[in-house]
């Protein structure tokens, strides 16, 4: 994929070894289960193999995504050129020695598992604190805390994962998503208004405005605090009233986005169909858990981890490869392959519990398609991983008004 001579390119960018780490980690935690266990190859290290397959998506996959994004962002928030060559390579390789060693657990020592996954989320965060503090950026601190509770979960999870408590590591996966939401929910609803207002401004459809409602942004983010919360307390029946409000409220919030008239541009469209899983899964998981539909809340979570979780990670991830001569944003065939397959994914996923007869079946359907989805997606966006780098990586050129009125920060 990589060519000798762009090696060097590579390694000047974090989101390029960031992003193709979380989509091949992603490929590859569907791939190996259930798909490959069924035909015939061993079963990953962790038993049940189904806590590898969560394991991987939560703190493999979505955390070297995170970090592809926010070493992107972080040079636009502090002014300082970005992680790039010895510094950015030693972090990869932390990521990809976790992967292996948690893909062996059954011969590798507990001692040996923490110390290799808490290796990453401690750099991480680490560098990204150094960075923010060095310019008193104190307001984007949050996002290191983020980075080290997740590196602090994941020490749980794969502690009693070890020991055998397989119940105490599928809800301490649960609370996990429970943060991945407000984490998501906190970069997009900013970025995609962002992108959607410039999109509207370079089109010259002035009579179209994007409105956000900052204060109901801040109640379904204090919503979603309280939910993790109360489920971290052992109060379920509050936790999923409570989510069931936050879905209310992010719906309340997404009012004004334009999503019907960005659905034209398939980068846009990406991202608002992949943001919509975001409150649907909340509302769906919120009504199952309290017995509202007759629905396994279980099942409703591959709402938020498939299609909002994923879905927005290969929307955002992949505007860096959208880019064009003349500095307009153009989806490729295999991002528009790819963000659809994934969006079908859910769908057949979410059939399950409905026709039960055919589970086998409909799990095999669901597991293939991620995997042709991200596999189209890897191969649109392999061009992107060499050459000069973008700037700005995750946006095209903006328009007068925008450079303006909207600081850089709002759409990185």
């Amino acid at each position: 994929m990589i060519r000798g001579r762009d090696l060097s390119a590579f390694w000047q960018a974090p989101y390029r070894p960031l992003f193709l780490s979380a989509f091949l980690c992603a490929l590859l935690a569907v791939a190996w289960w259930p798909l490959g266990v069924q035909l015939g190859l061993p079963e990953p290290g962790l038993a049940p193999a189904v806590l590898w397959h969560v394991h991987e998506l939560l703190f493999g996959f979505a955390p070297a995504a995170i970090g592809g994004y926010l070493l992107t962002a972080l040079p636009g928030w502090t002014g300082r050129p970005p992680l790039r060559g010895t510094g950015l390579k030693v972090l990869v390789s932390l990521w990809l020695l976790a992967r292996a060693a948690t893909a062996i657990s059954a011969a590798a020592p507990l001692a040996v598992l923490l110390f290799l996954n808490a290796a990453f989320f401690l750099c991480l965060a680490g560098y990204i604190l150094h960075e923010l503090i060095t310019v008193r950026a104190f307001r984007k601190l949050g996002f290191a805390a983020a980075v080290l509770a997740l590196g602090l979960a994941e020490a749980v999870y794969l502690a009693n994962a070890a020991t055998g408590n397989v119940w105490s590591s599928l809800a301490l996966a649960q609370y996990t998503l429970t943060g991945l939401t407000l984490l998501l929910f906190s970069v997009g609803s900013r970025a995609i208004p962002a992108f959607t207002r410039n999109w509207l401004a370079l089109s010259d459809r002035t009579a179209v405005q994007v409105r956000e409602r900052p204060q109901m942004r801040a109640v379904s983010q204090g919503l979603l605090v309280l939910v993790l919360a109360l489920q971290l307390a052992g109060a379920t029946a509050a936790a999923d009233t409570v989510l069931t409000a936050a879905a209310i409220a992010m719906f309340w919030s997404t009012l004004g986005w334009r999503t019907a008239v960005a659905l034209s541009n398939p980068l846009l469209a990406a991202l608002h169909l992949a943001w919509l899983w975001l409150p649907f899964g909340a509302l769906a998981a919120g009504a199952a858990g309290l017995g509202l539909v007759d629905y396994p809340s279980s099942a409703a979570l591959h709402s938020i981890t498939i299609g909002a979780m994923s879905g927005l990670i290969m929307a955002i991830a992949g505007r860096a490869g959208a880019h064009s001569s003349d500095g307009v944003m153009r989806a490729r065939t295999g991002f528009t392959a790819g963000a659809v397959l994934i969006w079908l994914t859910v769908w057949i996923r979410l059939s399950v519990p409905l026709f039960s007869a055919f589970a086998d079946g409909l799990i095999a359907a669901a597991a293939v398609f991620w995997c042709c989805g991200w596999i189209a997606f890897i191969v649109g966006f392999r061009h992107a991983l060499c050459g000069p780098v973008p700037r700005p990586v995750l946006s095209g050129k903006r328009s007068e008004a925008i450079l303006a009125n909207t600081s850089s920060t709002n759409t990185k």
